[in-house]
């Protein structure tokens, strides 16, 4: 018996196994293949470009790493970012001030007519490219992004999303992501949209191209309901 407890007896003490973390990241492609949280290479390549360029940009300069992180030092660095109209971002209103200068609808909430030539890629270059990030996100992941919208006080967010929401139904494209965004966007932020004299423009604009929109789809519409139910009568 002493022979088999001391062959049984294990060569080092069980060791506590290390915490999965919450949400597992993942890599893109058809099969789900998950990343080692403990590879930084494999976990920068799971996060998406503008996450990347972000959390690159967010890095403190050395100069305010050597402020060290106390409360006055933390202090001083949000005085100066909110003196340099630098917040702290989401990807999505990053790229919306990105694509600030395309955004302009006119004096009275039309097309500012500034897209011809070499200015016409260059506005469709930077709706694509929150378009193209709207529509990585997950549900959840949207909706945070959407409420990280009225974090401004101005408004100047909630403006330019307004007006990409218009672009975007100018253009005829993305309509379910449009109004998706426009759906949460009206429940979250209705009432500060009601309070934001800035977002007045905007607001017609977007309510003249959606009923522009619907009354396109109205009629096809209709005539497919009247013919599914002329088809069920007959069935029946």
């Amino acid at each position: 018996p002493d022979a088999i407890n001391e062959r049984k007896k294990p060569v080092e003490p069980p060791k506590k196994p290390a915490l999965a973390p919450f949400f597992l990241p993942s890599l893109d492609g058809v099969e789900r293949t998950f990343v080692d949280p403990s590879d930084p290479a494999a976990a920068a390549a799971s996060m998406p470009a503008s996450s990347a360029e972000l959390l690159a940009s967010a890095a403190p300069a050395p100069a305010e790493a050597e402020e060290g992180d106390g409360p006055k030092a933390k202090r001083a660095r949000a005085r100066r970012m909110r003196e340099q109209g630098l917040g702290a971002h989401s990807a999505l209103c990053a790229l919306l001030l990105a694509a600030e200068p395309h955004l302009s609808l006119g004096p009275g909430g039309g097309d500012g007519g500034a897209g011809e030539g070499a200015g016409s890629s260059e506005a469709a270059a930077a709706m694509s490219a929150v378009t193209d990030y709207l529509l990585t996100l997950g549900p959840s992941a949207l909706d945070l992004e959407i409420r990280a919208l009225g974090e401004d006080d101005s408004g100047r967010m909630l403006v330019l999303a307004l007006a990409l929401l218009v672009r975007q139904l100018q253009t005829r494209r993305d309509f379910e992501l449009v109004q998706a965004i426009l759906h949460v966007l009206l429940r979250l932020h209705g009432e500060a949209l009601l309070t934001t004299p800035a977002a007045m423009p905007a607001l017609r604009a977007l309510r003249e191209h959606q009923q522009v929109g619907w009354c396109e789809l109205q009629e096809p519409i209709h005539s497919n309901l009247c013919l599914l139910a002329f088809m069920s009568n007959c069935a029946s």
